[in-house]
């Protein structure tokens, strides 16, 4: 009986069906051995879109400013070095890395985020911004909606780079005398000197 039951679990073992620690056999995932390096990428391009919380999206409709956030995505990239993703094992008994990599990380670091106004608003009814004035200040920036954001002069700071598959969040961060449609262009500024500029964005605020 005991065999019969050292035999099964040594059957799931094989196919997969426990999980194996590092300290049974060794992954080089899991780190007993050299780990294999993520791929650094160069950016190549960026999209700009209009993300909005737990809502379909409507460029008609004006939204509460804690709700909507424009998304800054890498759109095309190039990867500098070429690692491939192996499966140990033979045949159809094969075990798995069970560890999930290191992300893969751009080479370049963003260097600068401008947001510039082409439409005159107010900010309050003493203060009007005027058309070409650098509203950058009054967003927040964040790796996702839920975490904390924080100013953009702030996250500059840390020379930031960009993980694949991870995005920017832009929102509005003042108070709104009334519903407010924001016209603006976005500036990205990188480390290597390149320079991405998408025009005539908009975001329609709900006071």
């Amino acid at each position: 009986m005991k065999k019969n039951f050292v035999a099964f679990v040594l059957f799931l073992l094989m196919f997969g069906a426990i999980p194996i620690s590092c300290d049974i056999l060794c992954l080089d995932s899991c780190g007993c051995g050299n780990n294999v390096p993520p791929k650094d990428f160069s950016i190549k391009d960026f999209e700009v879109k209009d993300f909005l919380m737990g809502q379909t999206f409507n460029p008609d409709f004006y939204y509460p400013k804690d709700d909507l956030y424009k998304l800054i995505e890498v759109s095309d990239f190039e990867f500098l070095s070429q690692t491939g993703h192996s499966i140990l094992g033979a045949g159809f008994i094969q075990i798995a890395k069970a560890c999930s990599p290191a992300p893969n990380e751009s080479k370049e670091s963003i260097t600068g985020i401008m947001i510039t106004t082409k439409k005159q608003f107010g900010v309050s009814p003493e203060k009007n911004i005027e058309i070409g004035s650098d509203i950058s200040g009054y967003f927040l920036i964040s790796n996702y909606p839920s975490n904390l954001a924080e100013t953009i002069s702030d996250y500059l700071n840390i020379k930031p780079k960009i993980y694949l598959g991870d995005g920017l969040f832009l929102k509005w961060n003042s108070s709104l005398v009334e519903n407010l449609e924001l016209v603006f262009d976005l500036k990205i500024e990188l480390s290597n000197g390149k320079v991405f500029v998408f025009e005539d964005e908009k975001m329609k605020l709900l006071k």
